[in-house]
């Protein structure tokens, strides 16, 4: 019950908030392009080729567009159902090794992390990825290796590569340490069916677009590995603060027996406990490392560790009474996790009194984040009161304490629905889209052009390509595109002009048209001024128009 509860509040108000710029309205203009033109094979942005991500989600959002038409419910929703296939992949792998118990919990851990619910709610490709890494790592250790290669082919042609490094790095150091034999993880069925699942939409891409595979393997990845040009770094211990509150509150349980790794060591060949934990640490510290070294860094690379995470802590809160003495697991770590949320509850609670002043927020964002921080401090309190009760070694309460650990996310998209309209609204061009077409003259064809601006969420809203007036293409966030821009420039019909188009489309126009630039561009907004009205100010971008023949007269 607790599970589906966790299940209905990933999908709560899915579509209820505008798409987030820049990924979440680029990912959905990418997939209803997809969907208006019926290519299946070759990713398109603003009518360019976009090949910065394969083709999985972005397929899987089109085909959702289809049926639910072009919605932010629709983008969303294949990041859900990800999530969902996730737990039920977890649910079967350890029911069948550690019992039905363990199995649901396992779900219900990794349902109710702040990191699983923030991704299973965000077109992004992340959630996707998750789901191959994990089938992956569990096909391995239940000796699955051609299912194991097989959800490794379909995460290449999700997120590229590091579909492929992160089994390999949890794996291969977990395979060295407990005296196996690598040669099983490579079996030549295995491989064959990876190249059956990945290299199809690979061959034809490439056969579409010959820069493809220097592009794939060079520029994102040696490069992005390797160097700073992508403007993502970070300091060494950059996710050292963000693992705790991605796997929170069940790294706490999760990490309860962490006092015991000297004996999981020692154990790691001949104990089949030992080798468990020593897995699950390599899952987390394995790939940790290279994402640690990598160049780029983002929170959401992380979310293919937290599995580990819920395997660990529902393994230990379901152990016999017998081998943790009366109440199991249920007790440990109880005092720590009840003292750390009951601080951080009275942190938020604290919320509606103060406000750091130095936080630029909106108004709509100001007035929401009270009201949301008192709820999810309440939450919290809550929760800590129900575990500290519910793990007294006198009176062990298990299912009260589980529902003590799943309070808090569960409760996170109720209780949000207002901070996350008013972050929309300003992260969004959903409400200069509205200003554009009701400004629109009736019957006639208004054409917007972005002077050396490019919200990636507007022509998801309009439904119609945008032009850009731009010196280097960087406002549409695609290297691919900011590689080869003199190449696209050339094409008639490629939303790209130079820098200074929309001055001439002012002057001579023949169609009626609006132009957005950025609010806080203030040398083209003085020239706009003079010659165009105002049409909005909405977010971080301002638009003008719709000229016409008289105004530019």
């Amino acid at each position: 019950m607790l599970l589906f509860a966790a299940v209905l509040a990933l999908g709560f108000n899915l579509g209820g908030y505008p798409l987030f710029d820049p990924d979440e309205g680029r990912n959905a203009e990418v997939a209803r392009e997809m969907a208006a033109t019926n290519d299946y094979v070759l990713p398109h942005f603003d009518g360019l080729p976009y090949l910065d991500k394969p083709i999985v989600y972005f397929a899987s959002a089109a085909a959702v567009m289809q049926v639910l038409g072009p919605t932010e419910t629709a983008a969303r929703l294949p990041a859900y159902l990800f999530t969902l296939a996730t737990l039920i992949v977890v649910v079967w792998f350890v029911r069948r090794r550690w019992g039905t118990d363990a199995g649901w919990m396992a779900a219900l851990a990794l349902a109710t992390m702040p990191l699983v619910l923030a991704y299973a709610r965000t077109t992004i490709m992340d959630s996707a990825l998750a789901f191959c890494t994990t089938l992956a790592i569990l096909a391995f250790w239940d000796e699955r290796p051609v299912l194991a290669w097989a959800a490794i082919g379909l995460g290449s042609i999700t997120k590229g590569p590091v579909a492929i490094l992160i089994p390999l790095a949890t794996l291969i150091p977990y395979t060295l340490l407990t005296g196996g034999k690598l040669r099983r993880l490579f079996p030549l069925a295995g491989l064959g069916v990876f190249g059956l699942v990945a290299l199809p939409w690979f061959l034809a891409v490439s056969q579409r677009v010959p820069e493809f595979p220097h592009y794939v393997f060079v520029r994102e990845t040696f490069e992005r590995v390797t160097t700073k040009r992508f403007h993502r770094t970070a300091p060494f211990w950059y996710y050292l603060p963000i693992v705790p509150v991605a796997a929170f509150p069940w790294i706490v349980p999760a990490l309860a027996r962490l006092k015991n790794w000297r004996w999981a060591w020692l154990a790691r060949r001949v104990n089949p406990v030992a080798q468990e934990a020593i897995l699950l640490a390599c899952w987390v510290l394995g790939p940790l490392l290279f994402f640690t070294l990598n160049q780029s860094k983002l929170p959401q690379y992380l979310l293919p560790l937290m599995p580990p995470f819920a395997l660990a802590a529902a393994r230990l809160l379901t152990r016999e009474t017998s081998e943790l003495g009366e109440g199991g697991g249920i007790g440990v770590g109880r005092r720590t996790y009840a003292a750390i949320a009951a601080l951080f509850g009275i942190a938020l609670v604290s919320l509606t009194i103060w406000l750091p002043a130095p936080i630029s927020l909106t108004p709509g964002e100001r007035a929401a984040i009270p009201q949301t921080a008192l709820a999810l401090g309440i939450a919290l309190l809550i929760s800590a009161g129900l575990v500290w009760y519910a793990g007294r070694p006198q009176c062990p309460r298990p299912a009260l304490a589980v529902m003590g650990y799943a309070l808090t996310v569960i409760a996170m998209p109720i209780v949000s629905g207002q901070l996350l309209s008013a972050v929309g609204e300003d992260r969004s061009s959903a409400a200069i889209a509205r200003v554009i077409q009701n400004a629109r003259p009736m019957g006639a064809e208004t054409e917007v052009v972005g002077v050396a601006a490019f919200p990636t969420s507007l022509p998801f809203y309009l439904r119609h390509h945008v032009l850009l007036a731009t010196a280097n293409a960087r406002e549409l966030t695609s290297n691919f595109v900011i590689d080869y821009q003199e190449q696209f420039r050339r094409d008639s019909t490629s939303p790209l002009r130079p820098a200074d188009y929309w001055r001439g489309r002012v002057r001579d126009c023949r169609t009626p048209a609006v132009f957005v630039a950025r609010a806080n561009d203030v040398p083209v907004r003085a020239q706009l001024d003079s010659v165009l009205p105002l049409l909005a100010v909405e977010g971080k971008y301002a638009a003008y128009g719709p000229c016409a023949a008289s105004s530019a007269r």
